[in-house]
C-alpha cells in the first residue's frame, strides 16, 4: 500500500508575547471549535461522496449506465464551458435537441467530412455561408439557403470557422435557432464557450491525424497553395529541416486550440492534461487513417440514415463503401495523404503529393521535437478511438446475454483506468504495479500479508510522520537503520532499538 502526504501552503505567523498569547487564547478556542465544525462538514461531504460513488459503481442491468460510469469515473479537469455546455461522450445522442460541432483541424480530413455531409444534404455552418456574393452576410437573422442551385445542400449565413464569425453567430442565436445540422470551426474552445448554453448543448466531433504527418502536409501544401490566405511563398525553397527549425514554427497546434491559447502563447503539461480530458469526455474521436470507421461513428451521432439511397450514393462516391455493397472500400481518403485518391473525396487543390517521413528520419524527429505535447495527445487519442467504439455502438443497443455483459464489464474497467494524466498507449496498469501493490479500495491487511510503503517527499511532512510512528513504537525501514554506529548483523534483516528513551525500532 502506498501512502503519500501532500503539502499545502501555510502563512507564517510572527512570534507573540506571553500577554498576547493569553489574549489570543479565547480566539484560538473559538477557532478550534470552528475548525472542528468545518472538519465535520467536510467529513460529511466525503461520506456522502463515497456513498454516491459506491452506489454508481453497483452492477447495472444495462450497458449504458455501466459504460457511462466507468468511462467518466475519474477526476475531471474539464473547463467550465465544456462541463456545462457540451454533451458527454457517454450520453445517448439527441440530434434534434443538440447541435453538433466539427473541429476542422487543417490537413486532417475535415474538408472530406464537410463535402460528404454536403452530399448528404445536411445544413452546415462554415465560411461559405458568409460569402458576400450570396447576399446573406449582412442579414440580422439566421438564414438557411442553397449557395449553389441544384446542388441540394444548404448553409447558414455565418462563418463559424473564425472568431468574428462565431461572435456574429452567437449574436444571431445560431445554436438556439436549431437550424443547423453541423457547425464547422477551427476554434473549438472559443466556439464551445460562445455558441452554446445549458439549454442548447453541443456535441463535438473531430478527425485527428499524426502531428508529424499533419505538419509536413501543411508545409508542402502552403508552399504551392496560392489560393489560400495562409499561402507561404517564402517556404517554397526551404527544406523540411530548415522549416522545422524556424523560430516562429507553429508548435503543439492541437493542445493550443483545445485550451483556447493563441499562437505565441506558451503551453505546458497542465494544458495537455486539460486537452486530454476535454477530448476524453466531450469529443467523438475520429482518425484520418481510419476514415471508414470514423464516419460510421459520426453518422450514428448525427442521426444519418446510412440505408437511404442518398446516403448510400454519397458513401459510395466518397469511397466509404464499395459500389452496390456495404463493405468499406478504403481506410482513408484525400487531404494530402501522399497518395492519389480514386474517389471524389479529394480535391486536387486541397491534396498534394509529398514525401512521408517515419520515426528515425531526421525530418520526423525534428517536427516531433517541436510538437511534444501534440505527440502525447495523439497517442492518447489513439487509445480513446479504440475505447470509444463500444460506447458508441451501445447508444441504442442493450446487452442481451451474460457473455455480452462480461465483455462490457472488461472494456468498462479499462476505460476507467484512462484518466487524462495517465501514461498513454495503454489503459492497463503495468504488471509490476498491478501484481505487487494493493488497490486503494481493498481493505488493509495484517503485516503478514502486506507492508505499507511511505513515499517521503522532501519538505512535505515526512519527517514529522517518521518521528510520530517512532514515538508509537513502530518498526520502520529508513536511513537510520543503515547507520554504522548502531551495532547490527548486516548479513540478514535485523531489528534494532537505536534509542534507549524511544520505543521505535528500525
Amino acid at each position: 500500500a502506498l501512502l503519500v502526504m501532500t503539502r499545502r501552503t501555510t502563512t507564517t505567523m510572527l512570534p507573540t508575547t506571553r500577554s498576547q498569547s493569553r489574549r489570543e487564547e479565547p480566539r484560538r478556542q473559538v477557532t478550534g471549535e470552528r475548525g472542528r465544525v468545518f472538519a465535520a462538514v467536510i467529513l460529511g461531504f466525503c461520506v456522502l461522496s463515497f456513498i454516491d460513488t459506491f452506489h454508481t459503481l453497483e452492477p447495472y442491468s444495462g450497458r449504458r449506465s455501466l459504460l457511462s460510469s466507468a468511462y467518466l469515473a475519474t477526476t475531471s479537469t474539464l473547463l467550465p464551458w465544456a462541463h456545462h455546455y457540451l454533451a458527454d461522450v457517454s450520453d445517448v445522442p439527441d440530434p434534434d435537441g443538440e447541435t453538433a460541432l466539427f473541429w476542422h483541424i487543417p490537413k486532417s480530413g475535415g474538408t472530406t467530412a464537410k463535402r460528404l455531409y454536403q452530399c448528404m444534404g445536411k445544413t452546415l455552418a462554415h465560411r461559405v455561408g458568409a460569402d458576400p456574393r450570396f447576399g446573406h452576410d449582412q442579414e440580422n437573422e439566421i438564414v438557411v439557403f442553397e449557395p449553389h442551385e441544384g446542388k441540394d445542400w444548404k448553409v447558414v449565413n455565418v462563418d463559424t470557422t473564425i472568431k468574428p464569425g462565431i461572435l456574429r453567430a452567437k449574436e444571431l442565436g445560431l445554436v438556439q435557432s436549431h437550424t443547423t445540422d453541423l457547425i464547422f470551426t477551427m476554434e473549438p474552445a472559443f466556439a464551445g464557450e460562445q455558441l452554446y448554453d445549458e439549454d442548447n448543448k453541443g456535441r463535438f466531433l473531430a478527425l485527428f491525424r499524426h502531428p508529424v504527418d499533419r505538419a509536413a502536409s501543411m508545409f508542402f501544401y502552403l508552399q504551392k497553395a496560392t489560393w489560400e490566405k495562409t499561402y507561404r511563398p517564402e517556404w517554397a525553397d526551404m527544406t523540411v529541416m530548415e522549416w522545422a527549425n524556424l523560430k516562429n514554427f507553429e508548435s503543439d497546434y492541437m493542445v493550443r486550440k483545445l485550451v483556447g491559447k493563441k499562437f505565441g502563447d506558451s503551453v505546458d503539461e497542465m494544458d495537455l492534461i486539460i486537452a486530454k480530458e476535454l477530448v476524453r469526455q466531450r469529443f467523438i474521436v475520429g482518425l484520418m487513417d481510419e476514415m471508414v470507421e470514423s464516419i460510421r461513428r459520426f453518422n450514428i451521432v448525427l442521426g444519418v440514415d446510412e440505408s437511404s439511397d442518398r446516403s448510400q450514393q454519397c458513401m459510395e462516391d466518397f469511397g466509404l463503401i464499395a459500389p452496390e455493397d456495404v463493405t468499406p472500400a478504403i481506410s482513408a481518403v484525400g487531404e494530402g495523404s501522399g497518395e492519389e485518391s480514386t474517389t471524389h473525396a479529394t480535391d486536387k487543390k486541397n491534396s498534394n503529393k509529398h514525401p512521408k517521413f517515419v520515426q528515425g528520419d531526421p525530418e520526423f524527429d525534428a517536427i516531433a521535437a517541436r510538437n511534444p505535447l501534440d505527440m502525447v495527445l495523439y497517442s492518447y487519442i489513439l487509445q480513446l478511438f479504440e475505447d470509444q467504439k463500444l460506447i458508441i455502438d451501445s447508444y441504442f443497443v442493450e446487452a442481451e446475454d451474460e457473455e455480452d455483459e462480461t465483455t462490457i464489464d472488461e472494456v468498462a474497467n479499462e476505460l476507467a483506468l484512462l484518466p487524462p494524466g495517465a501514461d498513454v498507449g495503454t489503459s492497463r496498469l503495468p504488471s509490476e504495479i498491478q501484481d505487487n501493490l494493493a488497490n486503494v479500495n481493498e481493505p488493509a491487511q495484517d503485516k503478514g500479508s502486506e507492508t505499507p510503503f511511505f513515499w517521503h517527499i522532501p519538505k512535505s511532512g515526512g519527517t514529522t510522520l517518521q518521528r510520530m510512528y517512532f514515538c508509537m513504537g513502530f518498526t520502520l525501514a529508513n536511513e537510520v537503520g543503515g547507520n554504522s554506529k548502531f551495532d547490527s548483523d548486516r548479513s540478514k534483516i535485523d531489528v534494532i532499538s537505536p534509542w534507549s528513551d524511544n520505543p521505535g525500532k528500525v
